[in-house]
């Protein structure tokens, strides 16, 4: 029983670990995110885009999924991978979780890794154009994507 005294916190307690994580993940949002995105993710209409409620749809596409690596906020933050990654997918689960795919499986650090090497040249038009081909196949995007037309 001695030895108990000398394991993590984050041993004996089930689910700390990921409380700590996402306390964290929230924390970075905080420092390295929402002085753009804002604390609710709202972004600022035609400057900043809006995450909530949204970021999501781009995983139902790779090259939606890549992009959202790539954008030079994410690419060049000062964050690590392995911050990166967390902040990503405490981002899509807390802000977007409606929007994501059945089939969505978390970021990898790995993963964050090689695509933070292939900054987006052309974030906006890149955007655009990735939504548009989401929206083929997702008719709840594709409404989304006309409301704001209007």
């Amino acid at each position: 029983m001695a030895t108990l005294k000398y394991l993590p916190l984050a041993l004996l307690v089930p689910g700390f670990g990921a409380m700590a994580d996402e306390h964290r993940a929230r924390v970075n949002y905080q420092i390295h995110c929402q002085g753009c995105h804002l604390p609710d993710a709202s972004g600022f209409p035609g400057k900043v885009p809006r995450m909530n409620d949204f970021v999501g749809y781009f995983l139902h596409s790779r090259e939606g999924r890549e992009f959202l690596v790539r954008v030079p906020g994410v690419s060049a933050s000062r964050m690590s991978d392995e911050d990166i990654t967390e902040v990503m997918n405490w981002l899509l689960t807390t802000f977007s979780p409606g929007q994501l795919p059945e089939s969505f499986e978390p970021f990898t650090v790995s993963e964050v890794a090689v695509l933070r090497e292939q900054r987006e040249d052309d974030p906006e038009r890149t955007r655009v154009r990735i939504l548009r081909q989401i929206a083929a196949d997702v008719p709840e995007l594709a409404s989304e994507l006309a409301r704001a037309d209007d």
